[in-house]
């Protein structure tokens, strides 16, 4: 699916209309562009209250301070560059004023999300919510540069991270993500570094003691409170695999797997699964999955430019095996992975984060399987580095079987564009 253009008579383009991962430009395609606003829009019960929220984050993902976590108790960025307007107009429930000229260089993306209020006490979930859908407008005529509606559902789901804005080449462009997770609001703050307090517990009063009873004051809703940015540096609890090593870490109820590389080359994340039913598949560019639906792993979109690519795996319970690959796409040319500092990156999002680094130089393999992921323990998984690469200049992906051995060579070919397909089998004489 392409991206879509509307067009209005006598009038220059007016909206990109962008499906989940179709990354596409911003300032580069309306120069002077620097003001925006970021409205998010959907249809919940009455009884359901949604909540919009923006993350400013560095390059390693992490939000800068806890100032530029701007959500309804915080409706402010720190340097003022991002400011949440709960009362929008236009037909948007929430929308973000965003000042691109006075975003600090530190600040790579700002990832814009939807979580359930109060979700604990109230057990709701995305699945009784419609017409999810993101836009971007000229922050002083109003006019729509971008819209991403969220055409498909989900289920127990109760935060989404719709979209990011990110700086790519001294631009910024807009990444359609439309991605679920469990666990709210909360769950989205420690992903981005925040540390989220614990409710004190209350000090039981004795009973001689008399009790004051405190005016209540009017308050919509208790903010999440928050402490500094957990940093960066690495713990006990990441891990780097050595060659051919493996290790258990604790089953989760989701798992993201990243294919990260520091090159301008284009490459490609694929996911080939085998599922506890038996069903073989992969999720890759062409076909980006669904959390709603077997085998409930979803890609968030194909890069096509330096930086990662991720892969979110929602039901691990429903899967005997993964397998992740990369593909460089023949167009890039020889080269080897190893110089593109290509790796795998598997969080199960409770403190265990593994690295699968590419450690052998191979200069004219197309695919390489990087890790694999066993999840036949019903309380562990065991993440597996498993580095091997296809012969020289051959197109044919890997296979991965039903016991979790795999062969390379052997699968089908698919080749990027019609470009590379010509020069694979013609020489690039057709």
């Amino acid at each position: 699916m392409s991206e879509n253009t509307i067009f209005y008579e006598g009038s220059q383009k007016m909206t990109t209309i962008v499906a989940r991962g179709q990354k596409t430009d911003i300032t580069k395609t309306n120069p002077g562009l620097h003001q925006l606003l970021v409205g998010l829009n959907w249809n919940a019960p009455i009884s359901m209250e949604v909540d919009a929220s923006a993350f400013l984050v560095s390059a390693n993902g992490i939000i800068t301070k806890e100032e530029d976590f701007v959500f309804y108790g915080q409706p402010f960025s720190s340097c003022q560059s991002v400011k949440l307007n709960q009362q929008a107009i236009g037909g948007l429930k929430q929308e973000f004023m965003v000042d691109l000229n006075r975003i600090p260089q530190n600040v790579q993306k700002i990832v814009f999300s939807v979580t359930i209020h109060n979700v604990d006490k109230m057990n709701q979930s995305f699945r009784n919510v419609s017409q999810i859908s993101l836009k971007i407008l000229n922050g002083q005529t109003r006019v729509e540069v971008v819209q991403f509606p969220v055409t498909y559902g989900f289920t127990n789901e109760s935060a989404i991270i719709v979209g990011d804005l990110y700086r790519h080449s001294g631009q910024w462009k807009f990444n359609p993500v439309g991605a679920g997770y469990f666990g709210g609001l909360a769950a989205l703050c420690k992903d981005f570094g925040i540390e989220v307090a614990e409710k004190p517990q209350a000090t039981p009063v004795p009973q001689t003691q008399k009790q004051v009873v405190p005016t209540p004051v009017a308050s919509p809703k208790t903010v999440p409170p928050v402490s500094k940015p957990t940093p960066p540096p690495l713990n006990i609890n990441k891990i780097e695999l050595k060659k051919k090593q493996t290790v258990n870490i604790q089953k989760s109820k989701m798992v993201t797997a990243t294919l990260e590389w520091d090159t301008d080359n284009d490459l490609d994340l694929y996911c080939f699964y085998v599922t506890k039913d038996d069903e073989f598949g992969k999720i890759y560019y062409r076909n980006l999955g669904s959390s709603k639906f077997a085998p409930y792993i979803v890609l968030d979109g194909d890069s096509q430019e330096s930086g990662k690519e991720t892969i979110r795996i929602y039901r691990p319970e429903a899967l005997k095996y993964v397998l992740f690959a990369a593909y460089s796409a023949l167009s890039n040319g020889a080269g080897s992975f190893y110089s593109m500092r290509a790796k795998a990156v598997v969080d199960n999002h409770m403190g265990d984060v593994v690295t699968a680094p590419l450690l052998e130089r191979n200069d004219y393999a197309y695919w390489v399987c990087v890790a694999q992921i066993d999840f036949t323990n019903p309380s562990q998984m065991k993440i597996s580095h498993v580095e091997t690469y296809s012969a020289d200049h051959s197109e044919a992906s890997p296979l991965l079987y039903g016991d979790g051995s795999f062969l390379m060579d052997v699968g089908q070919i698919e080749f990027k564009n019609e470009e590379d397909y010509n020069n694979y089998y013609y020489g690039g004489n057709n």
